[in-house]
């Protein structure tokens, strides 16, 4: 797989398709491109498809200085990617961390943007203020710290599998994460912790915006995609039904049919300007 070098450090990426609108993903915090493995093909037929890592996961360089894992330092790498490979005007779709990166990106560049998709995402995360997410934060942050991410790799979350969640995909993650460097870990968590959000911004994105979540994910997470669709002021919210935090690996063929009426309304839209 090919690599461009970032704002100085190596990251890695896919091309797929070589017609079409160009379409960007965004993938999570832990996650890396193998993410988007039902959506490459599929969109690769109609569209012009970049994949990437960012910096800290998967195939991608990871600094060692924590504090290079903020939320607009991402979207700058994304957006610099995207300015190398030679797309001007693209749609973007944003998973979880990866969804407050493109807010990010549409909130500085969204004259760029053909259309606008954010998944399973919030406008704004404050780990540190949520009780349980606190505790855990600080739970699996001292297992990496003090016992190494392979050790992390083996702890058992609380909370259920999806129904639809494949098991050898959790042993994949598992696989992953544990090859995952500990500053990336806790840097990039102390980025989204430390995200100053969208809430006062989120009027401001006027382009097609799609927000899909996952009906059994996190309580607060199906509330944030409610408000986010109706914060923006072409919003359209989508739920997948008995999916978790991911839609595109869960219920591929369901996210994607969302995806597909959301890239060909927002063309037409655009045809029609």
């Amino acid at each position: 797989m090919p690599t461009a070098k970032i704002n100085g450090i190596d990251i890695n990426f896919e091309r797929h398709g070589e017609a079409g609108e160009p379409l960007v993903f965004i993938h999570g915090f832990t996650g890396d491109i193998s993410d988007w493995r039902f959506q490459a093909e599929p969109f690769g037929r109609t569209n012009q498809l970049l994949v990437f890592d960012n910096r800290g996961h998967g195939a991608s360089e990871a600094p060692k200085d924590r504090s290079t894992y903020s939320i607009e330092q991402m979207a700058s790498d994304a957006e610099a990617l995207i300015a190398e490979v030679g797309f001007e005007r693209y749609h973007l779709l944003g998973h979880s961390m990866g969804g407050a990166i493109a807010q990010e990106i549409a909130l500085r560049s969204q004259g760029r943007l053909l259309s606008l998709a954010l998944e399973d995402t919030a406008p704004l995360f404050e780990i540190s203020k949520n009780e349980m997410l606190s505790k855990l934060s600080a739970a699996r942050n001292t297992i990496a710290e003090t016992q190494g991410m392979g050790a992390l790799a083996k702890w058992k979350s609380p909370l259920p599998s999806p129904p639809h969640m494949p098991k050898e995909r959790e042993a994949e993650v598992a696989a992953r994460l544990s090859h995952m460097s500990v500053d990336a870990f806790i840097g990039a968590q102390a980025g989204l912790n430390d995200w100053k959000g969208s809430l006062d911004r989120l009027a401001s994105i006027v382009v097609p915006a799609l927000v899909v979540v996952g009906s059994l994910d996190f309580g607060p997470l199906v509330g944030a995609a409610r408000l986010m669709a109706d914060k923006v002021r072409n919003g359209t919210l989508e739920v997948i039904p008995e999916a978790g935090h991911s839609p595109q690996y869960e219920r591929p063929e369901l996210f994607n049919a969302v995806l597909r009426r959301h890239l060909d309304s927002a063309t037409a839209v655009s045809s029609a300007k």
